[in-house]
Protein backbone atom coordinates (compact mmCIF):
# COMPACT_ATOMS: atom_id res chain seq x y z
CA UNK A 1 0.00 0.00 0.00
CA UNK A 2 1.09 3.49 -0.54
CA UNK A 3 1.95 6.46 1.64
CA UNK A 4 -1.67 8.24 0.36
CA UNK A 5 -3.11 4.95 1.74
CA UNK A 6 -1.36 6.01 5.22
CA UNK A 7 -2.73 9.51 4.89
CA UNK A 8 -6.46 9.05 4.10
CA UNK A 9 -6.84 6.81 7.45
CA UNK A 10 -4.77 9.42 9.52
CA UNK A 11 -7.56 12.14 7.86
CA UNK A 12 -9.95 9.61 8.82
CA UNK A 13 -9.68 8.93 12.32
CA UNK A 14 -9.40 12.36 12.83
CA UNK A 15 -12.31 12.78 11.49
CA UNK A 16 -14.48 10.08 12.82
CA UNK A 17 -13.03 10.48 16.17
CA UNK A 18 -15.36 11.98 18.64
CA UNK A 19 -18.96 12.25 17.54
CA UNK A 20 -19.40 15.66 15.76
CA UNK A 21 -18.13 14.32 12.86
CA UNK A 22 -19.77 11.37 12.22
CA UNK A 23 -21.45 8.66 14.43
CA UNK A 24 -20.79 4.81 13.81
CA UNK A 25 -20.15 3.55 10.46
CA UNK A 26 -21.19 6.54 9.14
CA UNK A 27 -19.05 8.96 6.39
CA UNK A 28 -16.40 7.89 3.94
CA UNK A 29 -13.04 8.80 2.69
CA UNK A 30 -10.83 8.09 -0.51
CA UNK A 31 -7.07 9.15 -1.52
CA UNK A 32 -6.43 8.59 -5.13
CA UNK A 33 -3.03 7.73 -6.28
CA UNK A 34 -2.17 7.29 -10.30
CA UNK A 35 -4.35 5.12 -11.52
CA UNK A 36 -6.04 3.63 -8.31
CA UNK A 37 -8.69 5.20 -5.58
CA UNK A 38 -8.92 3.91 -2.19
CA UNK A 39 -12.00 4.00 -0.84
CA UNK A 40 -13.23 3.16 2.60
CA UNK A 41 -14.69 -0.30 2.71
CA UNK A 42 -18.57 -0.30 3.63
CA UNK A 43 -19.55 -0.41 7.22
CA UNK A 44 -15.83 0.34 8.81
CA UNK A 45 -15.84 2.61 11.23
CA UNK A 46 -14.11 6.43 10.37
CA UNK A 47 -12.52 6.35 14.03
CA UNK A 48 -10.79 2.45 14.15
CA UNK A 49 -10.23 2.72 10.56
CA UNK A 50 -6.49 0.73 8.99
CA UNK A 51 -5.18 0.66 5.87
CA UNK A 52 -6.46 -2.78 5.41
CA UNK A 53 -10.02 -1.33 5.27
CA UNK A 54 -9.71 0.77 2.44
CA UNK A 55 -10.20 -0.56 -0.71
CA UNK A 56 -8.24 -0.35 -3.89
CA UNK A 57 -10.67 0.33 -6.92
CA UNK A 58 -9.51 0.65 -10.71
CA UNK A 59 -9.94 4.08 -11.92
CA UNK A 60 -10.81 3.62 -15.71
CA UNK A 61 -13.21 0.82 -14.85
CA UNK A 62 -14.99 2.83 -12.43
CA UNK A 63 -15.49 5.81 -15.21
CA UNK A 64 -16.52 3.27 -17.81
CA UNK A 65 -19.45 2.38 -15.01
CA UNK A 66 -20.88 6.01 -16.14
CA UNK A 67 -21.59 4.20 -19.72
CA UNK A 68 -23.59 1.51 -18.20
CA UNK A 69 -27.60 0.82 -19.19
CA UNK A 70 -29.12 -0.01 -15.50
CA UNK A 71 -32.84 -0.84 -15.03
CA UNK A 72 -35.36 0.98 -14.23
CA UNK A 73 -36.88 -0.83 -10.81
CA UNK A 74 -34.44 0.57 -7.92
CA UNK A 75 -33.52 -2.82 -6.35
CA UNK A 76 -32.44 -4.42 -9.65
CA UNK A 77 -30.67 -0.91 -10.29
CA UNK A 78 -28.96 -0.80 -7.15
CA UNK A 79 -27.75 -4.59 -7.61
CA UNK A 80 -26.14 -4.18 -10.92
CA UNK A 81 -24.50 -0.99 -9.91
CA UNK A 82 -22.92 -2.81 -7.28
CA UNK A 83 -21.65 -5.80 -9.03
CA UNK A 84 -19.97 -3.18 -11.14
CA UNK A 85 -19.09 -1.48 -7.98
CA UNK A 86 -17.55 -4.72 -7.16
CA UNK A 87 -16.00 -5.69 -10.34
CA UNK A 88 -14.08 -2.44 -10.42
CA UNK A 89 -11.57 -3.51 -7.19
CA UNK A 90 -8.16 -3.70 -8.46
CA UNK A 91 -8.23 -7.31 -6.11
CA UNK A 92 -11.38 -9.41 -6.96
CA UNK A 93 -9.93 -11.98 -4.59
CA UNK A 94 -10.93 -9.84 -1.81
CA UNK A 95 -14.32 -9.44 0.54
CA UNK A 96 -14.16 -5.52 1.72
CA UNK A 97 -17.18 -4.29 -0.30
CA UNK A 98 -15.89 -0.53 -1.27
CA UNK A 99 -18.16 2.16 0.28
CA UNK A 100 -22.06 2.56 -1.85
CA UNK A 101 -20.87 6.57 -2.47
CA UNK A 102 -17.34 5.14 -3.94
CA UNK A 103 -18.46 6.86 -7.68
CA UNK A 104 -19.07 10.23 -6.15
CA UNK A 105 -15.48 9.86 -4.46
CA UNK A 106 -14.44 9.19 -8.33
CA UNK A 107 -16.48 12.38 -9.31
CA UNK A 108 -13.71 14.29 -8.11
CA UNK A 109 -10.24 15.06 -9.50
CA UNK A 110 -8.77 16.34 -6.41
CA UNK A 111 -6.60 14.21 -4.51
CA UNK A 112 -8.44 13.69 -1.17
CA UNK A 113 -12.15 13.42 -0.83
CA UNK A 114 -13.86 13.48 2.74
CA UNK A 115 -17.40 12.71 3.25
CA UNK A 116 -18.78 13.74 6.90
CA UNK A 117 -22.46 13.76 8.45
CA UNK A 118 -22.07 16.75 10.95
CA UNK A 119 -23.98 17.41 13.10
CA UNK A 120 -24.23 21.46 13.38
CA UNK A 121 -24.24 21.46 9.46
CA UNK A 122 -26.92 19.12 9.14
CA UNK A 123 -28.52 21.79 11.24
CA UNK A 124 -28.72 23.51 7.65
CA UNK A 125 -28.99 20.38 5.68
CA UNK A 126 -32.22 19.19 7.63
CA UNK A 127 -33.76 22.51 7.73
CA UNK A 128 -36.61 24.28 5.81
CA UNK A 129 -34.46 27.00 4.49
CA UNK A 130 -31.33 24.87 4.57
CA UNK A 131 -30.83 25.76 0.43
CA UNK A 132 -30.81 29.70 0.68
CA UNK A 133 -28.86 29.46 4.54
CA UNK A 134 -26.14 27.33 2.31
CA UNK A 135 -25.98 29.51 -0.61
CA UNK A 136 -25.69 32.92 1.70
CA UNK A 137 -23.25 30.90 4.29
CA UNK A 138 -20.75 29.80 2.06
CA UNK A 139 -20.78 32.18 -0.83
CA UNK A 140 -21.66 30.29 -3.48
CA UNK A 141 -18.72 28.62 -2.78
CA UNK A 142 -20.75 25.40 -2.20
CA UNK A 143 -23.06 22.97 -4.70
CA UNK A 144 -26.28 22.29 -2.84
CA UNK A 145 -27.28 18.04 -3.83
CA UNK A 146 -31.21 18.06 -2.93
CA UNK A 147 -32.17 15.35 -1.52
CA UNK A 148 -32.43 11.87 -3.41
CA UNK A 149 -32.28 8.32 -2.98
CA UNK A 150 -28.44 7.25 -1.82
CA UNK A 151 -26.66 4.85 -3.91
CA UNK A 152 -26.18 5.15 -7.88
CA UNK A 153 -28.56 7.69 -8.55
CA UNK A 154 -27.66 9.95 -5.75
CA UNK A 155 -24.29 9.74 -7.36
CA UNK A 156 -25.92 10.10 -11.25
CA UNK A 157 -27.56 13.08 -10.06
CA UNK A 158 -24.22 14.58 -8.50
CA UNK A 159 -22.85 14.06 -11.23
CA UNK A 160 -24.43 15.75 -13.83
CA UNK A 161 -24.57 19.05 -11.16
CA UNK A 162 -21.08 18.97 -10.65
CA UNK A 163 -20.67 19.22 -14.67
CA UNK A 164 -23.22 21.79 -14.79
CA UNK A 165 -21.29 23.69 -12.23
CA UNK A 166 -18.17 23.04 -14.34
CA UNK A 167 -19.57 24.86 -16.93
CA UNK A 168 -20.27 27.63 -14.99
CA UNK A 169 -17.34 27.67 -13.12
CA UNK A 170 -14.51 28.20 -16.34
CA UNK A 171 -14.44 24.03 -15.90
CA UNK A 172 -13.79 24.30 -11.73
CA UNK A 173 -14.84 21.12 -9.80
CA UNK A 174 -16.22 22.17 -6.57
CA UNK A 175 -14.44 21.70 -3.32
CA UNK A 176 -17.46 21.74 -1.12
CA UNK A 177 -20.96 19.82 -1.73
CA UNK A 178 -23.89 19.97 0.35
CA UNK A 179 -25.87 17.12 0.50
CA UNK A 180 -29.70 17.94 1.99
CA UNK A 181 -30.90 15.52 4.67
CA UNK A 182 -27.51 13.95 4.15
CA UNK A 183 -23.96 15.55 4.97
CA UNK A 184 -20.56 17.40 3.72
CA UNK A 185 -18.15 16.37 1.08
CA UNK A 186 -14.48 18.46 1.04
CA UNK A 187 -12.89 17.74 -2.07
CA UNK A 188 -8.77 18.85 -2.04
CA UNK A 189 -5.50 17.99 -2.69
CA UNK A 190 -3.46 18.31 0.77
CA UNK A 191 -4.68 17.57 4.29
CA UNK A 192 -4.27 20.95 5.54
CA UNK A 193 -6.87 22.60 2.49
CA UNK A 194 -9.08 19.84 3.99
CA UNK A 195 -9.01 20.99 7.19
CA UNK A 196 -9.31 24.57 6.83
CA UNK A 197 -12.25 24.15 4.29
CA UNK A 198 -14.26 21.93 7.08
CA UNK A 199 -13.08 24.76 9.79
CA UNK A 200 -13.97 27.79 7.80
CA UNK A 201 -17.42 25.97 6.77
CA UNK A 202 -18.11 25.43 11.02
CA UNK A 203 -17.46 28.51 11.91
CA UNK A 204 -19.88 30.17 8.81
CA UNK A 205 -22.93 28.05 10.71
CA UNK A 206 -22.00 28.80 14.18
CA UNK A 207 -21.92 32.38 13.59
CA UNK A 208 -25.72 32.31 12.54
CA UNK A 209 -27.22 28.97 15.32
CA UNK A 210 -29.28 31.30 17.73
CA UNK A 211 -30.22 27.87 20.47
CA UNK A 212 -27.01 25.46 20.90
CA UNK A 213 -28.80 22.27 22.01
CA UNK A 214 -28.80 21.15 26.05
CA UNK A 215 -27.60 18.07 25.60
CA UNK A 216 -25.72 18.21 29.19
CA UNK A 217 -26.24 17.14 31.92
CA UNK A 218 -27.80 13.98 30.42
CA UNK A 219 -29.14 11.20 32.73
CA UNK A 220 -28.35 7.43 32.12
CA UNK A 221 -30.16 4.53 33.37
CA UNK A 222 -31.32 5.98 36.71
CA UNK A 223 -33.16 3.78 38.81
CA UNK A 224 -36.69 5.42 37.70
CA UNK A 225 -35.38 5.21 33.97
CA UNK A 226 -34.66 1.44 34.62
CA UNK A 227 -38.27 0.54 35.24
CA UNK A 228 -39.27 2.09 32.26
CA UNK A 229 -36.68 0.93 30.48
CA UNK A 230 -37.81 -3.09 32.00
CA UNK A 231 -40.83 -2.39 30.79
CA UNK A 232 -39.57 -1.55 27.02
CA UNK A 233 -37.96 -4.84 26.99
CA UNK A 234 -40.78 -6.30 28.13
CA UNK A 235 -43.10 -5.27 25.92
CA UNK A 236 -40.99 -6.05 22.78
CA UNK A 237 -40.12 -9.37 24.01
CA UNK A 238 -44.18 -10.34 24.44
CA UNK A 239 -44.71 -8.58 21.10
CA UNK A 240 -41.79 -10.81 19.60
CA UNK A 241 -43.21 -13.73 20.75
CA UNK A 242 -46.43 -13.08 19.38
CA UNK A 243 -44.82 -12.45 16.30
CA UNK A 244 -43.04 -16.10 16.05
CA UNK A 245 -39.67 -15.24 17.54
CA UNK A 246 -38.41 -16.19 20.91
CA UNK A 247 -39.08 -14.62 24.05
CA UNK A 248 -35.59 -12.89 24.91
CA UNK A 249 -35.20 -9.88 26.55
CA UNK A 250 -33.77 -7.10 24.29
CA UNK A 251 -30.17 -4.80 25.34
CA UNK A 252 -32.20 -1.58 26.57
CA UNK A 253 -30.59 1.79 27.71
CA UNK A 254 -32.73 4.51 29.07
CA UNK A 255 -31.18 8.09 28.97
CA UNK A 256 -32.53 12.10 29.31
CA UNK A 257 -31.21 15.57 28.86
CA UNK A 258 -32.55 18.49 29.14
CA UNK A 259 -32.22 18.30 24.98
CA UNK A 260 -34.32 15.06 25.43
CA UNK A 261 -37.39 16.71 28.02
CA UNK A 262 -38.03 19.46 26.06
CA UNK A 263 -39.18 17.45 23.23
CA UNK A 264 -40.69 14.89 25.67
CA UNK A 265 -43.12 17.25 27.13
CA UNK A 266 -45.97 16.35 24.15
CA UNK A 267 -46.36 14.82 21.11
CA UNK A 268 -46.13 18.03 19.74
CA UNK A 269 -43.10 19.13 21.18
CA UNK A 270 -41.70 15.52 19.28
CA UNK A 271 -42.86 16.46 16.36
CA UNK A 272 -39.35 18.08 15.09
CA UNK A 273 -37.74 14.96 15.28
CA UNK A 274 -40.71 12.63 14.95
CA UNK A 275 -39.00 11.56 11.58
CA UNK A 276 -35.61 10.41 9.62
CA UNK A 277 -33.31 13.38 9.21
CA UNK A 278 -30.53 11.28 7.43
CA UNK A 279 -30.36 7.06 6.29
CA UNK A 280 -27.59 7.23 9.01
CA UNK A 281 -31.18 7.89 11.60
CA UNK A 282 -32.97 5.25 9.44
CA UNK A 283 -30.72 2.84 9.53
CA UNK A 284 -29.28 3.50 13.15
CA UNK A 285 -32.07 4.82 15.28
CA UNK A 286 -35.06 4.05 12.89
CA UNK A 287 -37.05 5.76 10.86
CA UNK A 288 -39.60 7.46 13.57
CA UNK A 289 -39.64 7.27 17.85
CA UNK A 290 -42.25 4.94 19.06
CA UNK A 291 -44.05 7.63 21.44
CA UNK A 292 -45.91 6.66 24.77
CA UNK A 293 -48.37 9.40 25.78
CA UNK A 294 -48.17 8.19 29.39
CA UNK A 295 -50.14 9.92 31.61
CA UNK A 296 -48.56 12.34 34.22
CA UNK A 297 -50.74 10.71 37.18
CA UNK A 298 -49.40 7.00 35.66
CA UNK A 299 -46.46 5.94 37.82
CA UNK A 300 -46.45 1.84 38.68
CA UNK A 301 -44.51 0.17 36.99
CA UNK A 302 -47.22 -2.14 36.20
CA UNK A 303 -49.49 0.59 35.02
CA UNK A 304 -46.13 1.90 33.08
CA UNK A 305 -45.64 -1.25 30.96
CA UNK A 306 -49.63 -1.70 29.66
CA UNK A 307 -49.15 1.90 28.54
CA UNK A 308 -45.72 0.90 26.75
CA UNK A 309 -46.99 -1.94 25.66
CA UNK A 310 -50.00 -0.59 23.85
CA UNK A 311 -47.97 1.89 22.37
CA UNK A 312 -45.17 -0.94 21.21
CA UNK A 313 -48.22 -2.63 19.66
CA UNK A 314 -49.05 0.08 17.61
CA UNK A 315 -45.78 1.04 16.62
CA UNK A 316 -44.85 -2.22 15.28
CA UNK A 317 -48.83 -2.57 13.72
CA UNK A 318 -47.96 0.29 11.34
CA UNK A 319 -44.45 0.11 10.80
CA UNK A 320 -44.10 -3.33 10.13
CA UNK A 321 -40.82 -3.60 12.38
CA UNK A 322 -39.68 -2.86 16.25
CA UNK A 323 -39.08 0.26 17.41
CA UNK A 324 -35.45 1.25 18.33
CA UNK A 325 -36.50 4.51 20.21
CA UNK A 326 -39.11 4.75 22.50
CA UNK A 327 -40.26 8.29 24.20
CA UNK A 328 -42.25 8.12 26.69
CA UNK A 329 -43.90 11.34 27.50
CA UNK A 330 -42.33 13.84 30.24
CA UNK A 331 -39.84 11.35 31.40
CA UNK A 332 -37.27 9.59 28.78
CA UNK A 333 -36.24 7.95 25.95
CA UNK A 334 -35.50 4.27 25.89
CA UNK A 335 -33.38 2.59 23.05
CA UNK A 336 -33.65 -1.15 22.62
CA UNK A 337 -32.29 -3.36 19.68
CA UNK A 338 -31.02 -7.23 20.38
CA UNK A 339 -27.74 -6.17 20.88
CA UNK A 340 -25.60 -3.67 23.68
CA UNK A 341 -23.77 -2.36 20.49
CA UNK A 342 -26.67 -1.60 18.13
CA UNK A 343 -28.54 -0.20 21.57
CA UNK A 344 -25.93 2.49 22.41
CA UNK A 345 -25.89 3.17 18.59
CA UNK A 346 -29.45 4.20 18.24
CA UNK A 347 -28.98 5.87 20.93
CA UNK A 348 -26.31 8.22 19.83
CA UNK A 349 -28.17 8.69 16.34
CA UNK A 350 -31.25 9.64 18.21
CA UNK A 351 -29.76 12.05 20.47
CA UNK A 352 -27.84 13.25 17.11
CA UNK A 353 -31.48 14.10 15.98
CA UNK A 354 -32.38 15.87 19.07
CA UNK A 355 -28.81 18.09 18.26
CA UNK A 356 -30.09 18.94 14.85
CA UNK A 357 -33.66 19.93 15.49
CA UNK A 358 -32.18 22.24 17.48
CA UNK A 359 -29.60 23.74 15.65
CA UNK A 360 -32.33 23.60 12.65
CA UNK A 361 -34.57 26.08 14.82
CA UNK A 362 -32.22 28.97 13.03
CA UNK A 363 -32.87 27.86 9.55
CA UNK A 364 -36.95 27.94 9.60
CA UNK A 365 -36.91 24.66 11.59
CA UNK A 366 -37.12 20.87 10.94
CA UNK A 367 -37.04 19.09 7.36
CA UNK A 368 -37.67 15.61 7.06
CA UNK A 369 -36.84 12.81 4.40
CA UNK A 370 -39.31 12.07 1.97
CA UNK A 371 -41.43 9.30 2.97
CA UNK A 372 -40.35 7.48 -0.43
CA UNK A 373 -36.66 7.59 0.17
CA UNK A 374 -37.42 6.46 3.60
CA UNK A 375 -39.02 3.70 2.44
CA UNK A 376 -36.28 2.97 0.15
CA UNK A 377 -33.73 3.25 3.16
CA UNK A 378 -35.26 0.76 5.36
CA UNK A 379 -35.40 -1.90 2.81
CA UNK A 380 -32.23 -1.32 0.87
CA UNK A 381 -30.06 -4.22 1.33
CA UNK A 382 -26.88 -1.94 1.12
CA UNK A 383 -27.86 -0.36 4.48
CA UNK A 384 -28.24 -3.55 5.75
CA UNK A 385 -25.02 -4.34 4.97
CA UNK A 386 -23.67 -1.44 6.17
CA UNK A 387 -25.53 -1.66 9.87
CA UNK A 388 -24.43 -5.35 10.16
CA UNK A 389 -20.53 -4.49 9.30
CA UNK A 390 -20.55 -1.53 11.55
CA UNK A 391 -22.12 -2.91 15.08
CA UNK A 392 -20.99 -5.91 14.70
CA UNK A 393 -24.14 -8.15 14.43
Amino acid sequence: MSTAVDEIVAISRRYGAGYDWVIAGGGNTSVKDGDTMWVKASGTMLSTITAEQFVAMDRSRLNEIWDHTYPAEQDAREAAALADLMAARVDQSGTLRPSVETLMHALFPQRLVVHTHPTILNGVTCARDGEAATARLLNGEALWIPTIDPGYTLAKDMRDRVEAWRSNHDGATPAIVVMQNHGLVVAAETAEEIDAIHGRIRDAVLAEVRRHPESEPEERDSNRQQELAEAVARALADMSAAHGSALERPVTTAFSSPELLRRAASAEALEPVSSAFSPDHIVYSGHRPCWVDAPDHINSPKALQAEVLHAVHDYWHDEGAPPKIVVIRGRCAVAVTPTERKTEVARLLFRNALEIAAYAESFGGSQFMPQDQIEFVRNWEVEKFREKQSTGS
